[in-house]
């Protein structure tokens, strides 16, 4: 912007390459991450109770699930819980 504002036609290709002919490169801001997990906690993890049941063989007796977060266009953060049933896949 104060190239432009000098009168110097630039675009971002160009200034990145100027930067990269001496070394430099531009700061670019982080991008934000929400703080979703709490890893020290300090409290008891639940047990995997899984572990030691045998593989199942009928559908619908043990379920598996996970919860993530997924970053929107607009911002905003969405939770994706996927499911699964161990016998069936």
């Amino acid at each position: 912007m104060a190239l432009r504002q000098k009168g110097y036609q630039v675009g971002r290709q160009r200034l990145r390459a100027a930067l990269r002919r001496r070394a430099l490169h531009a700061l670019q801001p982080k991008a934000y991450t929400p703080r979703t997990t709490d890893a020290t906690h300090g409290l008891r993890c639940a047990p995997n109770r899984l572990l030691d049941q045998p593989k199942p063989t009928q559908a619908n007796r043990f379920w598996v699930s996970d919860l993530t977060y997924l970053p929107l266009a607009n911002g905003d953060w969405a939770y994706l819980c996927a499911n699964q049933d161990m016998a069936s896949k």
